[in-house]
């Protein structure tokens, strides 16, 4: 990547989804599960935002984590992770996930509020 380049800026789904491809095929990476729902980055934010609503917030957790693997500026899962956090009481966490956010997102003045009000 060239220095100028912002993360984020000119996305690509079709690159993406190329990029995700690629990773699932990585040894000791987090890899999504093999039963091919998740053709995509979009695919994961929605089975992670239907798991989330189920309660099943362990199996979100981990689908939003490995959004952030493929996009480490995704906005919408970094805030998905810390609202899970702040509904289950784990404040270091939630701390953890909006400073992480925070560094890797372009926009981040919404973070950097909320972090500030945990702080």
């Amino acid at each position: 990547m060239s220095g100028d380049r912002k993360v984020g800026e000119n996305f690509d789904a079709g690159e993406a989804d190329s990029i995700f491809d690629k990773l699932k095929n990585v040894e000791g990476k987090i890899k999504p599960k093999k039963d091919g729902k998740f053709d995509n980055i979009k695919n994961m934010m929605n089975e992670a935002q239907y798991l989330e609503k189920s309660g099943k917030f362990s199996e979100a957790i981990e689908l939003y984590k490995q959004v952030i693997f493929v996009l480490p500026d995704s906005q919408k899962a970094y805030e998905a992770l810390a609202n899970i956090y702040q509904k289950q009481g784990e404040t270091d966490k939630e701390i953890d996930i909006l400073k992480k956010a925070i560094s890797n997102c372009k926009d981040n003045k919404d973070f950097k509020n909320r972090l500030n009000e945990l702080e």
